[in-house]
């Protein structure tokens, strides 16, 4: 029988390395919730029928019904005789997770920040891989991007927790798009790989498309929607102080147009993501900061958002 799982919210504004690593207890249910032996059956399926990930073994006399794209020239040539190349399906086992702790993600009203979440979120992927003894790697983008290179989950899995713990809160003020992030995933992983990707999604719908295709052309996709109730929707008329720590700000929710814009804004970023879940090989997610992660993960994409 399984074991229920507890009613976890994230907490805080900074990255404990020892709840991260914490975690690891729920490897196991995490594995199921992101169906990460589903997403590898589809991975493979997917790249042998697009001819990707495939790896030459021989070459043997042509037979009618052949492919003829896969007509190796060279025997051909030596011999005289039409041969065809003979593919196998290259083993992967591997996922990558490129979680997003850029600058707009330490912010949050209930409980933690988007970055907090997102970090527990990659952290419970690690122990997820490790649980089905999978390669592991991930891509932290903060202020500088640190990449945990592919390979044992559970070292991997370390790794991140400590780098995800001591990622720089300051640094640098132009940020790579989610497009240049999920393009230096793709150099680091190899064809058939699981990604998760975990952020807030506020980059603009072509720098989402554009990532999205890239991982999908190299295996199976994962997208973790982190937000916080505040962007879903504003609150009560009024005047709201907000800080970083280091700047103060006052959200006045008063102007009609102001929560216009708002809500199109949340709308138009929930579009975006169900279009991509739409996607072949594609799943979907939405955390709220304060809710519980486990039931958050669990539900259908879009299940109780607002309208």
């Amino acid at each position: 029988m399984r074991a229920s799982l507890p009613a976890r919210i994230p907490r805080g504004m900074r990255s404990s390395r020892d709840e991260l690593l914490g975690l690891r207890r729920y490897g196991n249910a995490m594995r199921r919730i992101l169906a990460l032996d589903d997403d590898l059956h589809e991975a493979r399926t997917s790249l042998a029928a697009r001819s990707q990930g495939m790896e030459y073994t021989e070459s043997r006399p042509y037979s009618p019904g052949d492919d003829v794209r896969r007509i190796d020239w060279r025997v051909t040539a030596r011999t005289g005789r039409a041969h065809t190349k003979l593919f196998r399906l290259e083993h992967c086992n591997d996922v990558y997770c490129l979680v997003d702790q850029r600058a707009r993600m330490r912010f949050g009203t209930r409980a933690a920040f988007k970055s907090v979440a997102a970090a527990e979120i990659a952290a419970l992927a690690g122990w997820a891989a490790a649980a089905g003894s999978d390669r592991f790697g991930a891509l932290i983008a903060a202020a500088r991007q640190i990449s945990i290179r592919t390979g044992a989950a559970q070292p991997a899995a370390m790794s991140l927790c400590a780098a995800l713990a001591a990622a720089d809160t300051v640094g640098e003020t132009i940020e790579p798009p989610i497009d240049g992030l999920a393009a230096r995933a793709v150099e680091e992983a190899a064809s058939g790989t699981r990604f998760v990707v975990i952020s807030d999604f506020a980059d603009g719908e072509a720098a989402l498309e554009r990532a999205a295709k890239l991982l999908r052309g190299r295996g199976t996709l994962t997208l973790v929607w982190v937000f916080d109730p505040i962007e879903e929707r504003l609150p009560l008329p009024g005047r709201y102080p907000l800080t970083d720590g280091r700047e103060d700000v006052v959200l006045d929710t008063a102007l009609p147009a102001v929560r216009d814009a708002h809500a199109r804004d949340f709308a138009e970023r929930r579009k975006r993501l169900q279009r991509c879940a739409a996607l072949p090989g594609t799943r979907c997610h939405a955390v709220r900061t304060g809710a519980e992660v486990f039931a958050a993960l669990g539900r259908a994409f879009d299940s109780g958002l607002e309208r």
